[in-house]
Parts: structure tokens; C-alpha cells; sequence
């Protein structure tokens, strides 16, 4: 089982400039919200941790920011690219990756997958529906952008 990738890119009628800041605010809420991992749980013994994933942020200048998970068996990687137009809007492509760490990870990643045989194509839609919600939110003016109250769809409140 190799790594699950996704990848997927917008164009956001707003300033790069001010895409980049609003994106490293919801990573930072990302960051400290995210709650811990239940010891005994599903996701627990999927990943391979209880507690906090460590979530770390890159930020790598104007065109890029990256988040990654620091614990478990399968971590998470994600990168978003931040690109401005001529026209004043902003092109945004974002990598999303599900890594398994080591054999026995990669291992029961290829079993949970082919158990629920429509289950990577589930999280690639989600994804979609996601960062066409965050789309719509990064493009708000000013007077209307609150990040402390962006929630992406189907998770809950």
C-alpha cells in the first residue's frame, strides 16, 4: 500500500496576501482545537495514538504553508500553494497525504481500504466539499471573514 494522495486546486477571488494570512489562521485553529485522539478508540487503534497528534505548521513565505502530523502510525501531510493573478485573484492548490509509518501501518491502511471498498473515494469527497466551503470562505471581504467560526463540512460543531 502506497501513501493516499489527493490533490486538488481553486481560484479564490481574493489577494494572495490576504489568503496566506487567513490560511495560516485556520491552521493555527487546526492546530489548537483539534481534540485528542480517545485512548481505546477506533481512531486510536487506527493511528496508532491517543492523545494530541502534533500538528505542526510550515509556514514557507507567501506561496506556501504546510501542516503536518508528528505522531502515530499514520501520519497526515498537507501543503497548500498560494499563487496571485494578474487579475487580482488567487490560485490555491492543495496536496493532502495519508502516510503510513512501517509495515504493520501500511499493512492495516490496505485492509481498513479494501474493508470499506468505497472509502478512499468518501474521503476524497469530503476533501472536495471541503475546500470548496473553505473556498468560499477565504474569498469573504474583510467585514465578514471570522476564522474562529469557519467549521468544514461534516464535522460537527
Amino acid at each position: 500500500m502506497a501513501d493516499l494522495v489527493h490533490r486538488s486546486s481553486r481560484t479564490i477571488d481574493q489577494r494572495p496576501d490576504v489568503v496566506h494570512d487567513r490560511l495560516l489562521e485556520l491552521a493555527a485553529r487546526l492546530r489548537d482545537e483539534t481534540p485528542p485522539i480517545p485512548p481505546g478508540s477506533q481512531a486510536s487503534t487506527l493511528l496508532g495514538v491517543s492523545g494530541p497528534l502534533g500538528i505542526e505548521i510550515g509556514d514557507r513565505g507567501p506561496a506556501r504553508i504546510e501542516l503536518r502530523t508528528t505522531r502515530g502510525r499514520v501520519r497526515g501531510e498537507g501543503a497548500v500553494d498560494v499563487v496571485g493573478r494578474t487579475d487580482g485573484r488567487t490560485d490555491v492548490a492543495m496536496l493532502a497525504i495519508v502516510k503510513p509509518q512501517g509495515f504493520a501501518a501500511n499493512m492495516m491502511l490496505g485492509v481498513a481500504l479494501q474493508a470499506r471498498p468505497g472509502l478512499q473515494r468518501e474521503i476524497e469527497n469530503g476533501l472536495e466539499r471541503a475546500f470548496d466551503d473553505l473556498a468560499a470562505e477565504l474569498a469573504k471581504p474583510a467585514d465578514q471573514w471570522d476564522a474562529s467560526s469557519w467549521m468544514p463540512p461534516g464535522i460537527p460543531n
